[in-house]
């Protein structure tokens, strides 16, 4: 099943919103609560965690790519 991996906005950010790493490449495996990529908000790092444990199977939106609110960043591959 796929799992999307989504940015939500928290509370005290308010500007624009950039990928600024991915932690994993696609095919990797990941573990549930393990941070995936970082989102940069006016100089302020998220870190976005796995939501499920399984691989990395797609990407969608790039490094220096900006973000909103709830948008789908990429898609984890799991068995359940």
């Amino acid at each position: 099943m796929r799992h999307p991996i989504t940015y939500e906005q928290t509370g005290g950010e308010g500007g624009d919103a950039v990928v600024a790493e991915w932690l994993v490449k696609i095919g990797d495996q990941v573990s549930q609560g393990q941070a995936v990529v970082e989102v940069d908000v006016d100089k302020v790092i998220t870190e976005i965690a796995a939501a499920e444990t399984g691989l990395l199977v797609q990407i969608d939106i790039e490094v220096d790519e900006p973000v909103l609110p709830g948008q789908v960043l990429g898609y984890i591959e799991s068995e359940n």
